[in-house]
């Protein structure tokens, strides 16, 4: 039989699948050892599908199959090869997506004994040990028939990462039932023993229980030795998750969420399009509690990692089972231990980012994509997948449910919806019927006029004080970290700027720093000017720790506490900030966009949006809808509890469509405006943008580069008669980062995209044209989030 085999090296040789044969079937996601090169190195390889008898030449053999059992299923498999087909991605970077956490390279299988027996190689193996261990002690010993022994159940294997600590296993003590109560009748240290086993039915580790009771160990003997308490192995998992949750009561839906939720039924995709607090995570737990009992699993998504803690909250509370969790913040081996409770079957719930939707269930009956219009779902490293297609892919798969919900859904989606991709769902108002929050837009042209140079209008400073005065939480949401924008000498007009960057340093005050916010570079501030050596340099522009610094100047009594990706970078941090807002402890929460996503904090009533055109001026032809999404969002985070919220909205824009819409809490007037725009100027939903991104440390060669491919793609073009719009080559919008010098060429596309998708393939991925791509990096994104 023969086998295509991927070999994870990162060369453009290895790039491509290789043939092997084999004497015995294969799954697909086993791992073998493979001959492979002229010199027959023994290297790992994983099987990724069958194929035919090559005829052009010689085939090599399998030598070796290490796995019993698939370390990756066919689905994800499937998913592999789909991302690098849509997203042009090469084939390392896809599977590496969808293997389990850290090096599959690096990963081993680990045998011991279920129980104790006779033998050596049982004796052997009471503790876990390596096949490698195994090998060394009992040099004749085939993998054949530890295997055997793991059919029969008498021996266990799992996988664990090499140069990783790896489970630690304990004692794990559980009550047998069915003993003779007259065996303890004298013994009342015993006795409590058991009372509290009975409390703790399904059993606790030897550790907890002494330390609970103040127990000995000679009494558990004992207690064993009489068949009252069974003690075995079992695998202590890290604990990543806090150990005490409150119950998150089932809530009555209102008649408008119930009308919603009849109409989610299996083996369909929906859009839930409904305001900020209409109650969408009601629907999201009730919808998960219907699945769950049908024995299906569940998979939520939240755009950041700080509503990962609300989201884990609340579906602990209300179901009382494990939960897995997925995201960046988690160390390799906590992410490992957690895809491994997933791929065992021991969780049936999965909460996390982006990552976990490529989560190895094989039984997924919901995905639920909450804030799905966030573009933190779009990967921008390879593959850069789009999470939403991913979903799509697996609830066809699985038959089961694809549920988006966001109260400014993207302007795709909801496109798609209108045009029946999608069932659209709608929650109009709010679930408690709590009114949305008053807004008021505040035109700071008027506040200068009047002389007021500060960020903060004098009528939101009113609102805050009056806040205060009545004990209520305020927000302010500045969507630009740092203390100033730039530094400039007032003299000459020299900007401070990243050595290795074309980009303007930014100033953090509390570090004491110029930091790049593209690279990390940092440089200490001036007094004088590089260039002219005058005093006169400055700093101009705010970032949220300069609002932090004006708002400390103006109510110095308060509990004010910033929340930026500077000040929430240690593991837990999210959880304190949403613990303290809600004990109180917090009187003004200042921060950037991780502010505007699902937090629900019932006594805030004041929402200051510091500077509303930020994100209008980003460059991008998402602009607008980003400005009306990030408004529309933060607003939401007012008013949630019995007080009614203002909001109130500073900008210099204040006639600009985005923010008057915005303002009215009108999606669907937004969207007549917006789709309109993207259909004359030719941008998604209609056209396709591709953006090719060619860089190199020498910027001559990085434009001839960019010349050279740009030709040879155009020359398939006509060849094909393919019409597409194209844009460049011309430098990219920040034209070096991190002293690589980037070139655009931006392709937009209508129709035949996979022909085009296919040039791409040929000429950048297979280099048809032989074309010297030696220290050069080229990205190709579809629909890029950024341009720059």
């Amino acid at each position: 039989m023969y086998y295509q085999v991927m070999i994870q090296e990162k060369s453009r040789i290895s790039n491509q699948l290789f043939t092997y044969s084999s004497k015995t079937p294969l799954e697909k996601g086993v791992r073998v050892v493979v001959p492979f090169g002229r010199g027959n190195r023994v290297i790992l390889g994983l099987v990724v599908c069958e194929t035919l008898k090559p005829e052009d030449y010689k085939v090599k053999e399998i030598l070796d199959v290490i796995d019993e059992d698939p370390i990756v299923d066919s689905e994800l498999i499937d998913l592999a090869f789909f991302m690098m087909d849509e997203y042009l991605s090469d084939l390392s970077s896809a599977f590496q997506t969808i293997l389990p956490p850290g090096n599959w390279q690096e990963m081993t299988e680990y045998f011991y004994a279920v129980e104790e027996g006779e033998g050596e190689i049982n004796q052997f193996l009471q503790e876990k040990k390596s096949w490698q261990e195994i090998k060394e002690r009992f040099p004749n010993i085939r993998r054949l028939d530890l295997l055997e022994e793991v059919k029969k159940k008498t021996i266990e294997h799992e996988y664990g990462l090499f140069k990783e600590p790896d489970y630690k296993y304990g004692k794990f003590v559980e009550l047998n039932e069915s003993f003779d109560e007259k065996l303890v009748k004298n013994a009342p240290v015993q006795r409590k023993i058991i009372d509290y086993l009975r409390k703790n039915k399904s059993g606790m580790f030897q550790r907890d229980l002494v330390k609970d009771l103040n127990a000995s160990h000679s009494s558990l003997h004992s207690l064993e030795e009489k068949g009252i308490v069974i003690i075995s192995k079992r695998k202590i998992f890290r604990d990543i998750l806090p150990p005490s949750y409150e119950k998150y009561h089932k809530l009555h839906l209102n008649e408008e969420q119930e009308k919603v939720f009849q109409q989610i039924k299996k083996n369909n995709k929906y859009l839930l399009h409904g305001v900020t607090g209409s109650g969408k995570t009601e629907i999201y737990l009730q919808l998960a509690e219907k699945v769950l009992e049908e024995g299906q699993d569940v998979i939520i998504l939240v755009p950041e990692i700080s509503l990962t803690p609300q989201t884990i909250d609340r579906f602990r509370g209300r179901f009382q089972e494990p939960i897995a969790v997925l995201h960046s913040k988690l160390s390799l081996m906590e992410r490992f231990e957690q895809y491994r409770l997933i791929k065992e079957g021991k969780v049936r719930i999965v909460v996390g980012a982006r990552s976990a939707i490529f989560a190895p269930f094989k039984n997924l009956g919901l995905i639920v994509i909450d804030e799905e219009h966030e573009l933190s779902y779009k990967s921008e490293t390879n593959p850069k997948y789009q999470t939403l297609d991913i979903a799509e892919m697996r609830r066809e798969y699985h038959q089961s449910v694809l549920l988006l919900g966001s109260a400014t859904p993207s302007i795709e989606t909801y496109h798609q919806a209108k045009l029946g991709e999608y069932r659209l769902l709608e929650l109009t108002g709010r679930a408690t019927s709590h009114p949305l929050p008053q807004t008021k837009i505040l035109d700071m042209r008027e506040e200068f006029q009047k002389g007021n140079t500060s960020i903060i209008s004098e009528e939101l400073l009113t609102k805050i004080h009056d806040r205060l005065q009545k004990e209520e939480q305020t927000i302010l949401f500045l969507n630009k970290r740092g203390h100033t924008s730039f530094v400039i000498c007032r003299r000459c007009g020299y900007v401070i700027e990243c050595e290795s960057c074309d980009m303007a340093m930014t100033y953090h005050k509390s570090k004491g720093r110029l930091i790049c916010h593209l690279c990390g570079r940092t440089a200490l501030k001036e007094d004088t000017c590089p260039n002219c050596g005058s005093e006169n340099i400055r700093d101009f522009g705010a970032g949220t720790e300069k609002l932090e610094e004006e708002i400390y100047s103006f109510f110095p009594e308060a509990n004010i506490f910033r929340m930026d990706s500077d000040t929430i970078q240690k593991k837990g941090s999210y959880e304190e900030v949403y613990r303290k807002m809600m004990n109180g402890e917090i009187d003004i929460l200042i921060g950037t966009q991780m502010l505007s996503k699902g937090l629900d904090f019932p006594n805030v009533t004041l929402v200051g949006i510091v500077a509303a055109d930020i994100s209008l001026n980003m460059g991008d032809y998402r602009a607008a809808e980003r400005t009306f999404q990030l408004i529309t969002q933060v607003s939401g985070r007012a008013g949630r509890g019995d007080i009614p919220g203002e909001v109130y909205i500073q900008t210099f824009h204040p006639n600009h469509f985005s923010i008057i819409t915005a303002s009215r809490n009108d999606y669907k007037r937004f969207f007549q405006e917006e789709i309109k725009y993207r259909q004359i100027n030719q941008y998604p939903p209609y056209f396709t943008i591709i953006n090719l991104k060619i860089s190199h440390k020498n910027r001559m060669i990085t434009r001839a580069k960019a010349l050279e491919i740009g030709q040879k793609i155009l020359g398939e073009l006509n060849r094909k008669k393919l019409n597409v719009l194209i844009s460049g080559p011309h430098p990219s919008p920040i034209e070096r980062i991190n002293d690589f010098y980037r070139f655009d060429i931006t392709y937009k596309v209508d129709q035949n995209i996979d022909d085009f998708k296919e040039i791409l393939k040929e000429i950048l991925l297979l280099n048809k044209y032989n074309i010297d791509f030696s220290q050069m990096k080229i990205g190709i994104s579809i629909n890029p989030v950024s341009f720059f």
